[in-house]
């Protein structure tokens, strides 16, 4: 507070000089102390404000005195202040200049640097409303910091104007004035007292003397106190008391300020309130809340002690901040491209000049609700939209400064914007303005107005300008013209797949490709825009918008084919309680997808519908699954089928299995449901696959049932073992918070090392927040110590935790290492791969200098340390940070690899043509990659991007070790010197000559190259011969390779074609039956005959009706046709065929799994076919002796030495089997065709064989399968090289098969049903006769 001391007798003759004054006289030395705070300013700052009488009118600016007038902010506009007289005496007041003159007075604390912001903080005094009142610029914000009664605060008035003479302050003689507005004054009716009586009644209790002096200017009254310097200030802050109205005032301030604020445990609230006789309140923190939001900080009192509080206030923000971030969320967003100007011209404006920088959203499209609409000529109530705020950062002043002019623009806006809307298809939309359309800078430039669209989540089609009246017809026009410019097509999935769900199969199969991201892959493509329906029961089809006719026109073809790959077949629905929706979209989906290749399209909350779409996709992975185009084959419909049932059941059983499912309410306050939700998912994690976890619904979710009974409770739904389980946990939670609240102000204190605050708050105060929800208490750290405020059971586990931490921490190691900053990248790894690895194992933090170039000031590791800590490190230092142990570990990996690193770290580079780089790399990298692996060195191959010198060559980069790096130069030389050679030139050849050239599998072409000295590998020799495309007109044939094999390869061409020219086609009438005599397996004798004669061959398809089935063509020089004809007459005519009837239930029996088909074709040279004739189906076999059991189905005993006696055989297993029983229904006269061809000496013999098997397996024929009990015994039945067996089955022609795995697999007897009984006594026998030779 400004003060004037005025001695006692100053105003008496200049005779009586004191000392001191005649001490000035004698040096002419002028010293001032003005720039010295003064104790009295600091200790009581003054009130600044004042208002005339007239309310009408604005106060007049405020009148300080001396001293404070010169510690005020230079207002520029103001007149300089007069400079103090020549004459004027020494202020020998000043403890400065005179300290032994009166009590010593503490000097004021030197400037600290201001912990927030870049720049020392501005301390500058502001009036209580922020008004300009001489003093310095405004501190309001949008939330404006005027008084509740709008008046301002008092101010204090010197004893006169201009200079004063500078005089001594006597003791007990301290004299100071303030002065109010009358509006700041209770009206006297409204005192207790008459205003003398209450100046009366202080006087007398007070050691100072108050006078009361009215009439100032504007109606200011004054206030004078005079006395002891303590008891001036009392009086004058009890005269304020007494006679002050209550004022209420706004202070906006950063809410990173409301800390110091408040100070620990409201220690500097309490302090400023107190001093200031003010009543302060600081709004609590809200979840999410911005650092740089602005809060307003509410102050209480007369004018005296509301300006008091309110400049301590003002005085902690500007020492924490000179910078801020503010955030306008009361601005409409239809006035954003207005304020920001075209190309944000207007912005620029803004930001000239002043140290702040201003961002103003991008605002084309609505979000939540469109803009509003009013009748014309009307002012347009639009709506802030507080989600899309503007920013403005930077310095204080210059922000506040801003925002005074966004503001003001934004009032002129109110009364001068108007709106038209216009119905335009939504598929026009973004080619209006976005991505895909012009500018909103360019239509506001062009026309004064600015567009807002709908979001692509609403169905609106209405579009909206906003402009001045005079310009919006203008904006209506282009907007207009912009629509009618795009072109329109339309397909229709209805269409496509017809039938009695055509629609039904229509909007599913939209809604799948829609979650499929197939509609934005699809614009991306085509530069279209798509709009697809979303209503179950409108149209089905689809919209295709794009700027020309070509590309909607190409999207359509595109659309039309993924509609067709996806028929009615591949899709299915099922419907499921919405309950089970969300437990099997997160837990069971993606199963479905990896085991069943089916996809499941769950409907969109808001649908609330029960059906679930699946749609089969096969089993490629779903990240590499790519939409289908094109009719899917029909064989691939019964796939579709299986796996959609399979899916179906699966999900059928999943939620059948399931408890019937029940809804539950608890009662609980809405401060717990935060840390409810909470409770219940850490208790439903780990849940198996197959649990439905319960769900909880609180608010606007709950049904409205539930809602009308109480606003406040939780609604469980899930199985009701669930449900019951889970409320009785919920209950008792409850119960426990509600305990918990009541020991909520439970103090815990400890200490924690200051070394280590940073990793305890963690980035942002991340690691802090994640221990006040894991253990529910409030935790603040300052100076070396944690308070803990909670219950005593959670703030003691907090503590344990927190001191596990420091713990951890104190054994914590820093290795610093010296190394070049060219390993710094291997080191790292491919994003971080080595370095993260490192990191993980070892439990360290390993940081590698950052570029010069980096601006990441919020980077910090995951342990919460700032990456500040280590900026200032050098090129070539890596710092390993971390457990002792692990650190330790971590660096001598570190150093392993660097070591690994420089042994591997030679490198070269080979230089070749850049046109030959996509074939080193070769498809898919595969040439590359051979490369790399053959040599093991690290090869870099510059991209097509990449800068290549003036002689279009490209450098390739080989890192590796010494070996490595000269291995691959010299392939990579070698390659490039051939493909220096290489030259390419094209032959232009008649495209009837083109198969002929290429051969059989290219076996023509292949030799051409292989004679020339070309490579034989497939791949290569394509790349070295291309022929023309089959679709294509071309005829030009490419050759690429070494000049000397070229022109051998077009020599050869060019002799072949002239060949050709020459060539000569006849026609052969061959039966069909004997088509595959020329063509043989596999197509053998057909390349045969084509290589052997030098000649074409063409056999009619399969497909082929009429004479043309007949005709084979052969096409060559005319000597190699003849030849070629009479060969293939020979081989025709001496394929003779023959015909015999074969059983149809005898046909499978002979085959014998083909056996007896290749035994003709072994031995006879002959082949079977049956004239087109169906397969019969192959007859169902008896299974025997699969079972190791005795003869009364008990398990077979072991033989032993002492049981091989008379009766032993009864303890085999034994069993006889019919092989071709014929069932009452076959018919057995049934035949089938067996024709025989082959040479015609052949065929006879052949069809005696075939004769002999057809009588051999008419007779009756049985299969004996007999088990032994001891698997030793086996070989018994061998013999000798097998001569017992071959005895038995010489003796009984039965064939006997002894299995390899005689554990518990039968012996095996073929044959006639006398024949195998006899078999199997010899075998009985020749067991007993081993057994006894044993013994």
């Amino acid at each position: 507070m400004a003060s004037e001391a005025v001695a006692n007798g100053s105003s008496s003759a200049a005779e009586g000089l004191t000392p001191a004054q005649k001490l000035m006289e004698q040096h002419d030395h002028h010293a001032t102390v003005e720039e010295v705070v003064d104790e009295e300013d600091v200790a009581h700052p003054p009130p600044s404000a004042s208002h005339e009488a007239d309310t009408s009118e604005a106060p007049p600016p405020p009148v300080f005195g001396e001293k404070s007038a010169g510690k005020q902010k230079v207002d520029d506009s103001a007149p300089p202040a007069p400079k103090p007289s020549a004459s004027a005496p020494l202020n020998t007041a000043s403890e400065e200049l005179f300290p032994a003159l009166g009590p010593v007075k503490p000097r004021a604390q030197a400037a600290v640097p201001p912990a927030w912001g870049k720049k020392p903080a501005s301390l500058v005094s502001n009036g209580v409303n922020g008004s300009g009142n001489g003093i310095a610029g405004s501190n309001n914000t949008s939330r404006a910091s005027t008084p509740a009664s709008g008046l301002g605060a008092p101010m204090t008035q010197a004893s006169g104007r201009g200079p004063v003479l500078p005089t001594m302050n006597l003791p007990g003689k301290f004299s100071h004035k303030i002065s109010f507005h009358p509006s700041q004054l209770t009206p006297r009716q409204q005192l207790k007292k008459p205003l003398n009586d209450i100046i009366r009644d202080i006087n007398r209790r007070s050691k100072a003397k108050l006078e009361f002096k009215p009439g100032g200017p504007g109606g200011l009254v004054f206030f004078e106190a005079t006395g002891p310097q303590d008891a001036v200030h009392q009086v004058l802050k009890d005269i304020a008391n007494e006679v002050g109205s209550k004022q209420s005032v706004k202070v906006p301030v950063p809410a990173s300020v409301r800390p110091y604020i408040i100070g620990k445990g409201g220690a500097k609230i309490q302090e400023i309130s107190k001093a200031s006789g003010a009543r302060i309140q600081v709004p609590r923190q809200e979840e999410a809340e911005d650092e740089d939001a602005m809060i307003d900080v509410l102050i209480e009192g007369n004018a005296l002690t509301a300006e008091m509080a309110r400049r301590e206030i003002n005085k902690i923000v500007n020492e924490r901040t000179s910078t801020v971030n503010l955030r306008l969320k009361d601005i409409p967003a239809e006035f954003y491209p207005f304020l920001a100007g075209p190309h944000n011209s207007l912005v620029e404006n803004l930001e000239q000049g002043r140290d702040v920088r201003v961002q103003i959203p991008h605002y084309t499209t609505w979000q939540t609700q469109a803009p509003p609409q009013a009748q014309r000529n009307q002012p347009i109530p639009f709506v802030p939209h507080p989600n899309l705020p503007i920013s403005i950062a930077g310095d204080r002043q210059h922000a506040q400064d801003v925002q005074a002019e966004l503001e003001r623009q934004v009032q002129q806006l109110r009364q001068r914007l108007a709106i038209e809307q216009r119905s335009i298809e939504r598929g026009r939309h973004q080619f209006i303005v976005g991505d895909h359309g012009g500018s909103l800078h360019d239509f506001l430039n062009e026309t004064g107005c600015s567009i807002i669209i709908p979001p692509s989540t609403d169905d609106s089609e209405e579009i909206y300008v906003v402009g001045p009246p005079d310009k919006i017809e203008a904006g209506v026009n282009k907007l207009e013209d912009l629509a009618a410019s795009m072109q329109m097509a339309i397909v229709d999935a209805a269409r496509q797949h017809r039938g009695a769900q055509a629609q039904s199969h229509a909007h599913n199969l939209t809604r799948y490709l829609r979650q499929r991201q197939a509609l934005a892959e699809l614009e991306r493509t085509h530069e279209a825009n798509i709009v697809a329906p979303t209503d179950r029961d409108g149209p089905t089809a689809w919209e295709i918008y794009a700027r020309n006719g070509k590309n909607s026109q190409q999207a359509r073809g595109d659309i039309q084919n993924v509609f067709a790959s996806h028929p009615p077949n591949r899709f299915s629905t099922v419907p499921v309680d919405p309950f089970y929706h969300q437990f099997l979209q997160q837990r069971n989906a993606q199963h479905i997808r990896d085991e069943m290749g089916v996809h499941v399209v769950f409907p969109e909350e808001s649908e609330e519908s029960p059906d679930l779409i699946l749609v089969y996709e096969g089993s490629t992975p779903a990240a590499d699954y790519v939409i289908p185009r094109g009719p899917p084959p029909a064989a691939a419909v019964q796939a579709y089928q299986q796996a959609l049932e399979e899916a179906r059941q699966f999900i059928e059983n999943l939620t059948s299995a399931q408890q019937e499912i029940v809804s539950r309410d608890v009662e609980a306050p809405p401060k717990f449901h935060s840390r409810i939700q909470r409770f219940v998912d850490r208790e439903q994690q780990g849940l198996a696959r197959d649990v439905i976890p319960a769900q909880l619904l609180f608010g606007e979710r709950r049904p409205q049932e539930a809602r009308t009974r109480s606003n406040a409770g939780i609604t469980m739904r899930g199985p009701t073992n669930a449900i019951d389980d889970l409320n009785a946990k919920i209950l008792a939670f409850i119960e426990q918070e509600e305990k918990d609240e009541a020991e909520r102000g439970h103090v815990t204190t400890f200490e924690f090392p200051q070394k280590f605050a940073n990793f305890l708050i963690g980035k942002r105060g991340e690691n802090v927040r994640k221990l006040r929800e894991e253990f529910d208490v409030d935790i603040q750290i300052e100076n070396g110590k944690v308070e803990l405020k909670g219950p005593p059971a959670k703030a003691n586990a907090c503590k344990a935790h927190i001191q596990a931490l420091a713990k951890r921490l104190e054994d914590e190691a820093t290795h610093t290492l010296k190394i070049k900053s060219q390993y710094h990248r291997d080191l790292i790894g491919a994003k971080g791969s080595q370095v993260n690895r490192l990191q993980d194992r070892y439990n360290v933090r390993i940081n590698f200098p950052r570029s010069n170039n980096a601006n990441d000031d919020d980077a910090a590791t995951e342990g919460g340390a700032s990456q500040r800590n280590f900026r200032n490190q050098a090129a070539d230092e890596v710092v390993i940070r971390g457990p002792r142990r692990g650190a330790d570990e971590a660096r001598e990996e570190l150093l392993n690899l660097l070591q690994w690193t420089i042994d591997n770290s030679h490198a070269d580079s080979v230089s070749v043509a850049q046109s030959q780089v996509p074939s080193l790399i070769g498809s898919g990298g595969r040439e590359m990659e051979n490369l790399r692996l053959a040599t093991g060195a690290q090869i870099d191959v510059p991209g097509a991007r990449e800068a290549t010198d003036p002689s279009g060559r490209a450098e390739i980069k080989l890192k590796g070790t010494k070996k490595q790096v000269e291995e691959a130069k010299k392939l990579l030389q070698e390659r490039a010197k051939v493909f220096d050679d290489t030259v390419v030139k094209t032959i232009d050849v008649d495209r009837k000559h083109h198969r002929t050239l290429i051969g059989g599998s290219g076996s023509n072409i292949r030799q051409i190259v292989t004679a020339a000295g070309g490579p034989d590998n497939s791949r290569e020799l394509a790349r070295m011969v291309r022929f023309p495309r089959a679709e294509s007109d071309e005829s030009s044939i490419r050759v690429e390779g070494p000049s000397n094999i070229v022109e051998q390869i077009i020599a050869s061409i060019k002799s072949q074609v002239e060949s050709l020219e020459n060539q000569t086609t006849e026609t052969l009438d061959v039966s069909p039956d004997k088509h595959r005599i020329l063509i043989g397996r596999g197509g053998e004798t057909r390349r045969s005959l084509e290589s052997q004669f030098n000649i074409q061959l063409d056999i009619p398809k399969q497909n082929a009706t009429g004479a043309a089935r007949n005709q084979v063509k052969i096409s060559g020089e005319p000597g190699q046709v003849a030849k070629a004809k009479d060969h293939i007459f020979d081989l025709v005519k001496g394929q003779e065929g023959e015909t015999v009837q074969v059983p149809k239930y005898l046909h499978h029996s002979i085959a014998d799994n083909g056996q007896f088909f290749r035994r003709l074709r072994n031995d006879h040279k002959v082949t079977v076919d049956h004239a087109g004739h169906q397969i019969p189906p192959r007859p169902s076999h008896n299974e025997g002796g699969k079972a190791r059991k005795g003869a009364n189905g008990d398990a077979l005993p072991l033989i032993t030495d002492d049981d091989t006696g008379a009766g032993a055989e009864e303890k085999y297993s034994w069993e006889l089997v019919d092989n071709n029983p014929i069932d009452e229904s076959t018919d057995t006269s049934a035949t089938i065709p067996w024709i025989l061809r082959g040479p015609a000496e052949s065929v006879p013999r052949a069809k005696q064989t075939l004769q002999s098997a057809i009588d051999a397996a008419s007779k009756p024929s049985s299969t004996g399968y007999l088990i032994l009990p001891d698997p030793r015994s086996y070989r018994l039945v061998v013999g000798p090289s097998g001569s017992t067996i071959n005895g038995i089955r010489k003796k009984t022609g039965t064939k006997v098969q002894v299995p390899r795995d005689q554990k518990d697999e039968a012996i095996e007897i073929v044959g006639p049903k006398d024949g195998v009984e006899e078999a199997r006594k010899l075998i009985l026998e020749a067991v007993g006769r081993g057994g006894q030779g044993r013994k």
